[in-house]
């Protein structure tokens, strides 16, 4: 099952944006909404209040009017006072009522006080017949003073439970105020947390890519040619990727071609090459007849020079082929390494008079011998040739912490501070005056570094107080 791929990165990216968004917008819809309801709760309680404020208050004064008019009708004993008491007590009863049935919560002393209020009559405003000595209140003025105060006492118990009402439905709103806002903050932690979740995956989706672009075009420096590049993902990576896989098989054509080249050539030229050494060797054993002393140092040189060139076509050969040669480790004889490295240069070394320093207190190591051998033969080389007449050389090895270090060394000119950081890139020569009898291909050095770390080791020009030139190699045992 594939999933689905955008066709661009502007497309992803505004689909990323669109649904990254998309709970941020829920969230603000839900806040207001919310606060919406919150509002209209606030003002309920609020109307609530102030209603219920006004009845008590209705109430209140509804009392002390019908005590006002209850003293008006003792005093005058008039009948229309008896009526207006009545009405005026209707009316209480009306509020007491209206006031219970706005109040969620209920109070004794409003039942008290209707049942007080329904008893109570004037004795001008009964019925025919009535006994006024029934009512509660007669004409006393003790009766009236202690039915009133009871009424009074609890007109002001009912104020009291509508301070309490009220507080208890403000309290209620706070309490509903908090719990939303606790259900908001949940919510918008929620949606936050999916949101950017949402943002990694697309990012991701966005990065994916170009991971991968990276990767391939690691892996075209560290595992070469051979693997073809594909690229998932927008339209515009993959057209990427496409060009990128172009490029990667140019330069496999393009290396082929060169590895084909360097094949051809070096047959070519090692071909000739070994009639002409085979030939100058068979001159210099005299296989041919003796020759004089002045016959014998041309043959030498020309045996010199091939040898030379020898190692130039290899180093050529090398430089391309060592980051690809795997290693075979073998123990190697140190002093026979060197002394027949040596022995290659004995006749520039006579020739130009130089004294030549040779100590190692290690015997064997176990490293890869062509690459061990190619590193020293290329340092000695570069030695013998840059040290002018009655010079001097120096070859020392040793072990430390379980590495093989080699110092090769020589006197002459130094190498300019300038060039002591390229002199190990590939053909770069030094203006360090050359003093061999070819000119220096600009590779030997790149080679012989190439093959240390090939072996996990390292080359380096290093000081040294007896020479002004010193390069130092650092070999691990395998």
């Amino acid at each position: 099952m594939s999933f689905w791929q955008p066709r661009s990165v502007l497309q992803l990216l505004l689909i990323g944006f669109l649904v990254a968004v998309a709970p941020l917008c829920i969230a603000i819809l839900s806040t207001i909404d919310a606060l919406g309801e919150l509002a209209e709760k606030h003002r309920s309680t609020t109307r609530l209040v102030v209603e219920v404020s006004q009845l008590e208050q209705q109430v209140q004064r509804d009392i002390l009017q019908l005590e006002r008019r209850a003293r008006q009708y003792l005093a005058l004993a008039d009948r229309d006072l008896a009526i207006l008491f009545d009405l005026e007590r209707d009316r209480l009863l009306e509020d007491l009522e209206a006031l219970e049935q706005i109040l969620p919560s209920t109070s004794p002393d409003v039942a008290a006080l209707l049942d007080t209020l329904e008893d109570l009559r004037l004795p001008g405003a009964s019925e025919s017949g009535h006994n006024p000595a029934a009512d509660p209140i007669v004409d006393e003025g003790e009766g009236i003073e202690r039915v009133f105060a009871l009424i009074v006492e609890r007109g002001q118990a009912i104020q009291l439970w509508k301070q309490a009402s009220v507080e208890s439905l403000i309290e209620q709103d706070t309490e509903q105020a908090e719990d939303l806002t606790e259900f908001l903050v949940a919510q918008i932690s929620l949606l936050a947390a999916i949101t950017f979740a949402l943002l990694l995956l697309f990012a991701y989706w966005i990065t994916r890519p170009l991971k991968e672009l990276t990767q391939e075009i690691q892996q075209l420096g560290t595992e070469g040619l051979s693997h073809s590049i594909e690229i998932s993902g927008p339209l515009e990576l993959k057209a990427l990727g496409t060009r990128l896989e172009w490029l990667r098989q140019q330069l496999h054509d393009s290396e082929q071609q060169k590895q084909q080249f360097l094949r051809h050539i070096s047959h070519e030229l090692k071909t000739p090459l070994a009639s002409l050494r085979e030939g100058t060797d068979l001159l210099s054993e005299h296989v041919a007849g003796a020759l004089s002393q002045q016959q014998q140092e041309i043959v030498d040189i020309v045996r010199l020079n091939g040898i030379e060139l020898q190692r130039l076509i290899e180093n050529l050969i090398d430089f391309n082929q060592t980051p690809y040669q795997e290693l075979s480790v073998e123990n190697i004889n140190l002093e026979e390494l060197c002394t027949d490295l040596l022995r290659h240069y004995r006749f520039s070394i006579d020739t130009k008079r130089l004294t030549l320093d040779t100590n190692g207190t290690v015997s064997t190591w176990r490293a890869d011998r062509h690459k061990l051998r190619t590193t020293l033969d290329n340092l000695l080389s570069n030695a013998v040739n840059y040290t002018p007449e009655d010079g001097a050389i120096a070859l020392v090895w040793y072990e430390k912490d379980a590495n093989l270090i080699v110092d090769v060394a020589n006197s002459g000119e130094a190498i300019p501070l300038e060039d002591e950081d390229r002199v190990f890139e590939p053909f770069f020569q030094s203006a360090a005056k050359r003093t061999g009898p070819i000119k220096g291909s600009g590779i030997g050095l790149s080679v012989a570094r190439e093959c240390m770390e090939a072996q996990r080791g390292t080359l380096e020009l290093v000081p040294n107080p007896h020479f002004p030139v010193c390069f130092r190699l650092i070999c691990p045992v395998h």
